[in-house]
């Protein structure tokens, strides 16, 4: 997905309207229209609203129009029914299309303009960052990844070999028998962990959640890597080995979100610091898009509720992605909007400055 905003962040503004769309996917259960979807009935009406603004002929309206068929068809074949919230970026007449399925709902919005309007794309990168989740007990790992919002499960190793009954035992005494059981714990740990350290690099994640049996977590944690036993936002959670996944999802959704609550605090944390010691940071509107124009900005800090206009945040989030600078989103932290809510953590200074 950030392959995704950094190409719509790269299209400059051009004349022919392009179409950004965020849509609540959500079904909505009413009595007489059981799988209604409010996303629908806002592009329903923005189209036909902003259709009008475009005149009676031209090349604009031509794009618009293709724009709104092409939607359609997506719209009909290619949305999973899974689906929470749903971006489209649309230009015909330039041959922009883009689509981002997420497992998290969009608010409602739907614009046409020189440029896509990246705001809400940025937040969903911020806030829902990939994860991997290990459910385990002491032969049995399900794992998970989050993408997008959305919890996916990808199989995981399992082991039946061994089994605990005491009729099992055969003449075996108490002591070599719970040394055949640690053993086999242990082992089972280091393999899950094995998997889990390798889904982890694959997917590029920057969190892990744990979650299951104490008595299979405590050798797990033991077994992962410092690198990758870092990624762990809090405490394993206790969750049964056979919980379906929506439930699992609920469990970890508070977790992820606390993780970045605490991850967007210290990033401004750390912004007023440089600030205020004229380190690598700098904040105000104009200081902090000079900083993104020179491609020193590392991290590019945002107040949702910052006093700056629609426009210049679009603007802002532009710059950042085309000069690979991430996006912060920062929201009640008093320092941060007390400085404007703007600001960037900076990857180096210019001589001079």
């Amino acid at each position: 997905m950030r392959e995704v905003l950094r190409q719509l962040a790269n299209l400059e503004p051009g004349e022919l309207p392009v179409l950004s769309a965020y849509l609540d996917m959500r079904s909505q259960a009413t009595g007489e229209s059981p799988a209604i979807r409010s996303g629908l009935i806002v592009l329903k009406d923005r189209v036909r609203e902003i259709e009008k603004t475009l005149g009676p002929r031209g090349q604009a309206l031509d794009s618009f129009r293709a724009d709104v068929a092409r939607i359609e068809r997506y719209l009909a074949d290619e949305v999973a029914s899974s689906t929470q919230g749903l971006a489209i970026f649309a230009c015909a007449g330039r041959d922009v299309f883009a689509t981002v399925q997420a497992g998290v709902a969009f608010e409602n919005q739907v614009s046409a303009g020189p440029a896509p309007d990246l705001f809400q794309l940025a937040r969903l990168l911020d806030e829902q960052e990939t994860a991997v989740v290990a459910l385990v007990d002491s032969n049995t790992a399900r794992l998970f990844v989050t993408r997008v919002g959305a919890l996916e499960e990808l199989g995981g190793p399992d082991d039946d070999s061994v089994h605990y009954r005491k009729r099992s035992m055969g003449g075996w005494s108490q002591a070599r028998y719970q040394r055949h059981i640690d053993k086999h714990r242990a082992d089972f740990a280091r393999e899950a962990a094995t998997e889990i350290e390798r889904l982890a690099e694959r997917e590029g994640a920057v969190r892990l959640i744990l979650a299951g049996d104490e008595v299979a977590i405590t050798p797990l944690q033991a077994a992962l890597s410092p690198r990758v036993a870092e990624l762990m936002p809090g405490s394993a959670l206790r969750v049964h080995i056979r919980a379906p996944r929506d439930e699992l999802a609920a469990e970890i959704g508070p977790v992820l979100s606390r993780a970045e609550a605490d991850d967007a605090a210290a990033a401004a944390d750390r912004l007023v610091s440089a600030v205020r010691s004229d380190g690598l940071g700098v904040a105000g509107l104009e200081r902090t898009r000079t900083a993104l124009e020179y491609g020193q900005a590392d991290v590019l800090l945002l107040d949702p509720e910052a006093d700056i206009g629609e426009e210049t945040r679009r603007k802002l989030i532009r710059l950042a992605a085309t000069t690979g600078a991430d996006v912060e989103l920062v929201e009640n932290h008093v320092p941060f909007q007390q400085i404007g809510g703007v600001g960037a953590l900076l990857r180096y200074r210019l001589d001079g400055e």
